[in-house]
């Protein structure tokens, strides 16, 4: 074979995979806040060894209090003034959002956010520290239901603003300090070709935004502002954009997804603490909404009484997952005290509401002093193809209960783990089984899956809530308590550690989420840094800035 013919195979070989390649497109991936990286095809547990640091990025962020960088994004395929590009975005606490080049880590674009309106910036706390708090997103991400999310049958308004797909210059969506919502064009970063939208109040604290459709979906939690807590949506491919709004009547929804959104539009959301008309008292409820109205379809609230709610106080909780399980749709969601619970799409709680399919004993060791114990983020679950087992994942802030038996322990996990679950069929009806229980991880984030591997972040961060008095921690007194950001792969069978990023880290990591796409995994951390590691033999430089 001739040099020259060699060459455009190669050429041609990396065309393709550019072409074919997967975005990890918002929070935990995509609107199901499944977490698995469908598409990926190098990352595997063969190779996993081998990931190295290919480049860290620090950017010009100003952090406020905790907050600094959201979860990142990527958007593998877009034809840029540059060429063809893989694209990472992230968004900073100060109103900015980045773009870069996610092969070779030179920066495309930035933008930044001027406060719109008469809204005055609030002062930044531990708890609320304004500015832009929510992850960004962009249209897509894998479905794991029939080829993808729902769509309106309607050719949308701002059809540019939902543009996805090979060569299409769409648009990364972000919410600023002032509750507008922001469409960011992903090749250049004009943030002018579509007007902004007034979607939230100004100076909230904002989870991750969700998009089903051509509605947009965004909640306020901890108060922050001085405004209620609710989930907030607006319907883009509307011929006038009106917001509506659900309030919770007390704490805000649970996870860092914020919601999750099934195939057909349904959104599903826990809420911890409040009232509600249809479902009444909220005790780790969980809602399932109407996508264009956000009325209560149907509703699950564990049995037993709630725990006190203390104001000013997080309590644990994670955002709900969207499965499919033998022809069923599930739903994975978790109770305060880390009860795992399986729930049917087509009748949440049975004819009480309080009955679901099936649920795991506590998995938490009791709550003691604001410790923080419980599960919090966002599931992760992948089915194995080979056997169709069913797996899903969820992070534990502080130890496991006695009552939480698993089959294989990897040591003493005092601070925090990732515990597994399979589903499994049990007299006709799924059930959840403990598996395993990972390496002591302090206070981890949300893990994310793929090809047999868990990837699980140590965020380095104290996972206490506050000082034994009830107090809050300032941010200063936090950021002492703190250690360093570590990333570990774990084999999802069993939890064995197979690579760790040791001390790269130079500081914790808070409010961000990891992120995998093409052969690279990726977190950030509170110094404004992003970490991206790959193999080096695919890597066409090794940089840092």
């Amino acid at each position: 074979m001739g040099m020259r013919k060699l060459l455009s195979i190669v050429l041609l070989s990396g065309f393709m995979t550019a072409l074919w390649g997967a975005d990890w497109a918002s929070q935990s991936g995509n609107p199901q806040r499944d977490g698995w990286a469908r598409g990926e095809e190098e990352i595997v547990r063969d190779q996993v060894q081998g990931l190295k640091l290919l480049y860290k990025t620090k950017v010009d962020n100003q952090s406020r209090g905790l907050a600094s960088l959201t979860s990142p994004i990527i958007l593998s395929n877009l034809i840029t003034y540059l060429g063809f590009k893989e694209m990472l975005f992230v968004g900073g606490s100060s109103d900015n959002v980045y773009s870069i080049d996610a092969a070779l880590n030179r920066p495309i674009w930035k933008t930044h956010f001027e406060q719109e309106g008469d809204s005055t910036p609030a002062s930044a706390t531990p708890g609320c520290p304004g500015g832009l708090t929510a992850s960004v997103a962009i249209t897509g991400g894998s479905s794991p239901m029939r080829g993808g999310f729902h769509r309106s049958k309607k050719a949308p308004t701002n059809e540019g603003v939902f543009a996805s797909g090979f060569g299409r210059n769409g648009y990364v969506f972000a919410i600023d300090s002032a509750g507008y919502l922001r469409f960011i064009r992903q090749s250049d970063g004009n943030a002018k070709a579509v007007p902004p939208v007034k979607f939230l109040p100004a100076n909230s604290k904002v989870s991750a935004i969700n998009i089903g459709g051509t509605i947009v979906y965004a909640a306020t939690v901890d108060g922050c502002g001085g405004n209620p807590n609710a989930l907030y949506a607006v319907d883009l491919g509307a011929a006038e954009q009106h917001v509506v709004s659900f309030p919770t009547n007390g704490s805000g929804l649970s996870g860092k997804g914020g919601t999750a959104i099934a195939e057909n539009g349904t959104v599903y959301a826990q809420v911890d603490s409040g009232h509600g008309d249809v479902a009444g008292d909220y005790h780790s409820t969980v809602l399932a909404l109407n996508p264009a109205d956000l009325k209560v379809k149907d509703y699950f609230t564990p049995s037993g009484s709630a725990p006190a709610a203390r104001k000013g106080i997080a309590a644990p909780g994670a955002t709900p997952a969207v499965f499919p399980w033998k022809g069923k749709e599930l739903i994975v969601a978790a109770g305060r005290d880390g009860t795992v619970y399986l729930l049917d799409s087509t009748s949440l709680g049975g004819a009480d509401h309080h009955t679901p399919l099936a649920q795991t004993a506590p998995i938490a060791a009791p709550e003691k002093s604001y410790a923080g114990r419980g599960i919090w983020g966002d599931f992760s679950t992948w089915e194995d193809l080979d056997n169709g087992t069913r797996w899903v994942y969820a992070a534990l802030s502080g130890p496991a209960g006695d009552a939480a038996k698993f089959a294989v322990t990897n040591g003493a996990a005092p601070h925090g783990s990732i515990v597994a679950f399979k589903v499994e069929a049990k007299n006709g009806k799924p059930a959840l089984v403990p598996q395993w229980i990972s390496r002591d991880l302090l206070a981890p984030a949300s893990p994310i899956t793929t090809n047999g591997l868990v990837f699980a972040l140590s965020t380095g961060q104290s996972p206490r809530l506050a000082k034994k008095n009830g107090s809050p921690y300032t941010a200063a007194e936090r950021e002492k308590m703190a250690s360093h950001a570590t990333m570990y792969a774990l084999d999802g069978t069993t939890g064995k550690e197979l690579f760790s990023t040791g001390d790269d880290a130079a500081t914790f990591s808070h409010g961000s989420g990891l992120a995998l796409a093409n052969g690279r995994v990726y977190f950030t951390t509170h110094d404004n840094t992003i970490y991206c590691y790959g193999f080096p033999a695919m890597q066409p430089q090794l940089t840092e800035r």
